[in-house]
């Protein structure tokens, strides 16, 4: 009856080793995915950059020509009553 104890004690240590050995390989699989993610974050938000950076300087000169004209209006009005 020892002699079983025994087998069952081997194979609960097996069992907790494989175990421990499964979480640790999921664990650094699990790393490594989230470092490849995290440059593929990186490698698609440099296109959106580029992308916001235009669209802000469109902005920027679409409010410098709407100043620009506005500016020019407000100059022919004045020139216009000065006559």
């Amino acid at each position: 009856m020892s002699a079983s104890l025994v087998l069952l004690a081997r194979e609960k240590e097996l069992l907790l080793a494989r175990s421990t050995l499964c979480r640790l390989r999921l664990r650094s699989q699990a790393a490594a995915l989230g470092d490849a993610f995290r440059w593929r974050g990186v490698a698609f938000s440099i296109p959106a950059l580029a992308r916001a950076a235009r669209f802000g300087a469109t902005a920027i000169r679409m409010v410098f020509l709407a100043k620009l004209a506005l500016s020019l209006v407000r100059h022919a009005r004045a020139f216009g009553r000065t006559r």
